[in-house]
């Protein structure tokens, strides 16, 4: 929980966070009167206990102020982190996911070189830079031949060398970072403790430029289309309440900005828009403190998604009607080729049914790893099977063997390393912490596609009274959970039983509440023949007729059933199944789709087949 959110909370309940950090004060109106917050006798301090100021104080003695994260810092003499984690045990908040093994980066040496001084320094005194600037975020000379090269290193707050983007002052193209390096933000050393605001910029110059004039500023590492380093530092910004974004006012900053606005809080970030293209090159045009404080004044946190101009979308739908050559289109449907009849959209949700032994959550773990191929990231809650089989499941069909090697399967192990995480739970789920977990993964790692399987393995009741209510409201925050945060989901949910297994299950056929079809945008169905596996006499040619045109029948079908926003609203996709690789395929060859290539692997497989 960052600091805009527990500010709000530690408000709903001033009046006992006051009696607990001032108890030697009292209640007088709307107010808390106490002695000075350094302890002072009498009752200088006032702080608002009820409506909308509930929370904000100030101690005339002193001249102190501020809300009760400040409060806290000072009754308590306490770091801002460390008043964060004492408010966080006192309301009973706990996180929401625990953490996982932080990932391992290379620790760098310290760049070589002298501290700025030559023609580093001057480079950066023409950029409208003090000396004092430069030597603050100790800039390094270095010189390679003819080539003279600025450091800026990435210091933590204790002081670590943590990163570094070593740039070609007279050719900016010449730059590169640390190799295996964490990607991380760059200022941190400089930013005073008990900070509430920050600023963040495009790149490190207009962090040192924000700095210059007055206020606390970071930069990121590799501009505004790379945002890694949010995971990394995502702890260490749940202190600031207010975040200025001062990325660049090109079409890939705007983007940018969007994104990190969207992943960090729409509630504690402002987009902050400046007459020039950064914060430096507004300074050496002549712009003082003033300045970019009445930019920052002007901020405003971004526009609510649901309030648009109904011209806005007229671009979207002349690209609907004549999308441009190899322009981007949303995840498509992916089994061993792609299906540009059916896109898994954000703000969508997407039911997948079938008897059960059909096949249907071993269809969409193959359909997963489409997604992943795609550049999606996944959340997988499966309570009826254990994490190790699931992703034992993933390693066949990611090889497209029935055995890989150790070798292989580490390899595979890589390759699903940020793409997929498992919601490690054997059992029922609560939905409402189910969807609290995938907002943190959305909001932390950019998880963009979420997996329920299934509906009747969370507290959601399957039948009994109020069951078909509980159900309706279930679907509700799903549906409100994929609009709010722009992702998918897929919900698998059982059909009833039906008279036989001839056919697939459709849209009437889902158990519990329509609301669970009605309330979707997508709904497939998955079908699978059944067929016996028996030997037969080689030398019969009935036997070996029968045993070909058995073989020539689909294996399975996938059946689209609903598809709300799509040119395509039903369409049946038949498959022939690989046992080996528990891969679907749309070739009667059934030949195994490698998903993760491993040379030496097929190579030895080929050899023993």
């Amino acid at each position: 929980m960052n600091a805009f959110e527990l500010k709000q909370r530690l408000a709903d309940r001033a009046e006992d966070i006051a009696e607990y950090l001032l108890p030697g004060g009292k209640r007088q109106g709307k107010e808390w009167k106490a002695g000075s917050v350094d302890g002072d006798a009498g009752d200088s301090l006032s702080l608002c206990v009820s409506g909308a100021k509930a929370g904000v104080w100030k101690d005339f003695a002193n001249g102190a102020s501020g809300d009760l994260l400040d409060l806290w810092m000072k009754a308590r003499a306490m770091s801002l982190p460390e008043a964060m984690n004492e408010a966080k045990g006192y309301l009973g908040i706990v996180d929401t996911m625990p953490k996982r093994e932080p990932k391992q980066f290379t620790r760098p040496d310290k760049p070589r070189g002298k501290l700025a001084h030559g023609r580093v320094q001057e480079w950066l005194v023409s950029r409208g830079l003090t000396q004092q600037t430069i030597a603050a975020f100790k800039i390094v000379e270095q010189i390679r031949g003819e080539k003279v090269y600025a450091v800026f290193p990435y210091i933590d707050r204790a002081g670590e060398y943590l990163n570094g983007k070593t740039r070609n002052i007279d050719e900016k193209k010449d730059m590169r970072q640390e190799a295996g390096a964490m990607p991380c933000l760059f200022g941190w050393h400089l930013i005073p403790d008990g900070q509430r605001t920050i600023a963040i910029t495009e790149g490190e110059i207009d962090a040192m430029t924000l700095h210059q004039v007055g206020i606390p500023a970071l930069s990121v590492n590799a501009g505004a289309g790379n945002h890694q380093w949010i995971e990394n530092e995502w702890e260490n910004l749940e202190q600031f309440s207010d975040i200025l974004i001062f990325f660049d006012g090109d079409e890939a900053g705007e983007k940018g900005a969007a994104e990190v606005i969207r992943r960090l809080g729409l509630e504690r970030c402002r987009r902050v828009r400046l007459t020039h293209k950064d914060a430096n090159e507004y300074l050496m045009q002549g712009a003082e403190l003033s300045d970019f404080m009445a930019a920052i004044d002007a901020a405003a946190p971004m526009d609510p998604d649901e309030l648009k101009q109904a011209s806005s979308f007229i671009s979207k739908v002349s690209s609907m009607f004549w999308p441009a050559e190899g322009a981007e289109r949303f995840p498509q449907l992916q089994l061993d080729q792609r299906f540009d009849w059916f896109e898994f959209r954000p703000k969508e949700y997407t039911v997948w049914t079938g008897i059960n032994g059909h096949g249907k959550s071993l269809m969409l773990s193959q359909v997963q790893l489409g997604l992943m191929t795609q550049g999606e990231q996944l959340v997988v809650f499966s309570g009826e099977m254990p994490p190790e089989h699931q992703v034992k499941r993933m390693v066949k069909q990611c090889s497209g063997l029935d055995r890989p090697s150790v070798q292989y399967i580490h390899a595979i192990g890589e390759w699903l390393q940020d793409k997929c995480w498992i919601f490690d739970l054997v059992g029922s789920a609560s939905l409402d912490r189910l969807l609290e977990v995938f907002t943190y993964a959305h909001k932390r790692y950019g998880a963009s596609q979420f997996v329920i399987d299934s509906l009747m393995m969370t507290d959601v009741p399957e039948d009994g009274p109020g069951a078909i209510t509980a159900q309706k409201q279930a679907v509700q925050k799903i549906a409100n959970f994929a609009k709010r945060e722009n992702v998918h989901i897929h919900l698998v949910a059982h059909p009833r039983k039906g008279k036989d297994e001839t056919a697939a299950p459709g849209k009437m056929d889902v158990a519990g509440s329509s609301k669970i079809t009605d309330g979707a945008d997508n709904m497939f169905s998955v079908w699978s023949a059944q067929k016996e596996e028996s030997a037969h006499d080689p030398r019969d040619p009935d036997a070996v007729a029968r045993a070909e045109e058995l073989a020539d029948k689909p294996d399975a079908k996938l059946v689209l059933n609903k598809s709300r926003n799509g040119d395509t609203q039903k369409f049946t996709l038949n498959l022939w199944f690989d046992k080996a690789s528990m891969q679907y395929r749309s070739s009667r060859r059934r030949m195994p789709l490698i998903y993760v290539p491993y040379h030496q692997e097929r190579k030895e497989y080929e050899h023993q087949s």
